[in-house]
């Protein structure tokens, strides 16, 4: 088999007919692509077993719909494949491979007709991202990790500001790595951070006072 295709069927969870390989432990992520552009399955596999939850967030919160979500997926990590030759340590590998991810969903909202739907919600007047309204970066990120309850409240964010909601306080990435995926303003990032943060404050004063997060 293929290191594409191993990898891909592995991504699928179909591997089982795959050759074992046993693991290796890469020193850092240039010891890990070197290892994939000469040809190691197990490093591609392991590339994709660490990236791929990022990825599924940024296209599910970009496209909205789960079921396109797997196929989106796998798209990313061919496009990863075929253009990590190109990648020159100008950002993180985490970075880059996320910018894939997003590129990628931008191009299915493309192909869909929806990408000015997407482009007119991720513009924001940079302005707006003065203050400190909400809870703090801390306790946000708390309640995020734990409240059950999170789900319904992300729900009445904008699809960008789930987006990157989720990338900042879940998946840890800070404001330089989020502009450098999204292609968007440093401004209109904190904009989205601190919309988001208002409305969540809200969302969970209203359900705190209803007795629903009991």
């Amino acid at each position: 088999m293929s290191l594409l295709g191993g990898a891909l069927a592995a991504l699928r969870g179909r591997h089982r007919d795959a050759p074992v390989e046993v693991p290796t432990a890469w020193e850092d992520d240039r010891a890990l692509v070197a290892a994939i552009i000469d040809g190691s399955q197990a490093a591609f596999a392991q590339l994709v077993q660490a990236h791929q939850r990022t990825c599924a967030h940024v296209i599910g919160r970009m496209v909205g719909d789960r079921d396109q979500v797997a196929d989106l997926l796998q798209e990313t990590f061919l496009a990863v494949f075929r253009q990590l030759h190109r990648f020159r340590f100008e950002s993180s590998l985490r970075t880059w491979v996320s910018r894939v991810a997003y590129t990628t969903a931008l191009q299915h909202l493309r192909r869909r007709r929806l990408e000015m739907q997407w482009m007119v919600a991720v513009e924001v007047p940079e302005e707006l991202g003065v203050g400190d309204e909400g809870p703090g970066p801390a306790e946000l990120s708390e309640t995020l990790q734990a409240g059950r309850e999170l789900g319904a409240a992300l729900e009445r964010l904008t699809p960008p500001q789930r987006l990157i909601v989720g990338l900042h306080y879940l998946e840890d990435f800070d404001l330089v790595e989020i502009e450098q995926v999204t292609g968007l303003a440093r401004g209109t990032i904190k904009s989205h951070l601190f919309r988001a943060r208002q409305t969540l404050k809200q969302e969970l004063t209203r359900r705190a006072t209803a007795g629903e997060l009991l």
